[in-house]
């Protein structure tokens, strides 16, 4: 159509149209030119790169999985990692029964319950137990390298603590079968954790594969905070073990030196205390024996008490003979069933003197602590109590 004004125009609107005799859609192409940004403008930091539809629309999701931050991608999804959990809180509640008798066993022992050692080993092993099994549970669903390789170490070195108990024959002993149990029970709980962890990893690569459609590599925060905190926790751990290890190692080393006396088992072969005597009973003209002098130990044993003393006396002719002790737990005694009392430890010596062949008559020494004990065996034993020598720390209360 020819333009009334008979402007240039109507050739370019005839160049514009195309061979179907239709002309091109101006407004999309208005709105392209409103969508991106003009040559003739200086970008900036404030220059939109992309359009706005583009920036807005989320990553694109492979179609069938799911995203690896859903709460249904978990190693829980499995029945062999829930059956390890449930074990493991098993194993937390009978560990803790076992603690729970433990402590109590210290200041009352039930019937074949008594350790003759410390006391101690057998309730530090069942407390590490406890702490293995409750980082465990805490940190479950957060398994990590870290973790198996101090788990494996603390394993390791538990068994080593079992072989030393079960192979050296005084510790064997002392630790009675309470020991052995509860050492051994901590190593099969330290070996559980290690195919616990590697179990759970497994699991939660299997789920991830399986409903992500790849193996995430990548953590939170929040279970980075977890493992720093889990691997802190388990490095306190190995760092207690080495130290019971080294103890074990000097009590094996201990058991290796040579006694002087002998021990001697006391209330129905229940512990054993240690008796010496130095040098030969002499007798008088009319054939009575000369008296024994006895010596009972403060606080610490009659060798840190009484050994420059009675060495001396006896090499300047004061004394013939001295006999002495170490109460139950104390240097080579054996640990007694508790609750035990003054009374049971001077029931003790009598009976160990005893069967040692020991008939008196005793002078007895004490100093300390050991004066008490010293006027608790003398007030049993007074046929055979010739003379007494109590330090100042022992006296009666009418002589203060």
């Amino acid at each position: 159509m020819v333009s009334l004004w008979g402007s240039k125009k109507n050739g370019g609107d005839d160049q514009d149209e195309n061979e179907d005799g239709q002309r091109p859609n101006t407004s999309s192409s208005l709105t392209r030119d409103r969508d991106t940004p003009r040559q003739s403008e200086d970008t900036n930091e404030r220059s939109r790169l992309l359009p706005p539809q583009q920036q807005q629309q989320p990553p694109p999701r492979r179609p069938g999985y799911l995203s690896p931050d859903d709460p249904a991608v978990s190693p829980y999804n499995l029945w062999s990692v829930r059956a390890l959990r449930w074990f493991e809180l098993i194993f937390l509640v009978v560990t803790f029964l076992w603690w729970v008798l433990l402590l109590v066993s210290i200041f009352v022992s039930p019937p074949k319950f008594n350790s003759r050692g410390s006391g101690f080993f057998d309730f530090a092993f069942t407390t590490l137990t406890i702490g293995n099994l409750l980082v465990g549970l805490i940190f479950f669903a957060v398994p990590s390298s870290a973790m198996s390789i101090l788990s494996m170490a603390t394993s390791v070195l538990l068994l080593i603590d079992m072989i030393i108990i079960l192979a050296v024959p005084q510790i064997r002993v002392e630790e009675g079968w309470v020991g052995i149990a509860s050492v051994v029970w901590a190593a099969l709980i330290g070996f559980y954790n290690v195919l616990t962890n590697r179990t759970v990893k497994w699991g939660k690569a299997e789920e991830e594969e399986r409903l992500t459609g790849r193996q995430e590599t990548r953590r939170t925060l929040k279970e980075w905070l977890a493992i720093m905190v889990a691997t802190i926790i388990m490095v306190v751990f190995v760092i207690i073990v080495v130290l019971m290890t080294a103890t074990l190692v000097l009590r094996s080393r201990d058991a290796t030196v040579e006694l002087p006396g002998e021990r001697i088992l006391v209330d129905g072969d229940k512990y054993a205390v240690h008796v010496a005597c130095v040098g030969n009973q002499t007798y008088n003209e009319d054939g009575s024996p000369k008296p024994t002098v006895l010596l009972e130990g403060g606080y610490m044993p009659v060798e840190y008490t009484f050994e420059d003393w009675v060495y001396d006396a006896r090499q300047n002719g004061t004394i013939d003979r001295y006999c002495w002790w170490d109460r139950p737990g104390i240097a080579f005694s054996e640990n007694a069933p508790s609750p035990h009392s003054g009374g049971m430890s001077a029931n003790a010596l009598t009976e160990a003197l005893a069967i040692k062949g020991e008939e008196g008559p005793f002078i007895l020494v004490g100093a300390g602590i050991g004066g008490i004990y010293s006027r608790i065996f003398s007030a049993r034993n007074v046929r055979n109590i010739v003379g007494k020598l109590i330090s100042f720390c022992a006296k009666s209360p009418e002589l203060t």
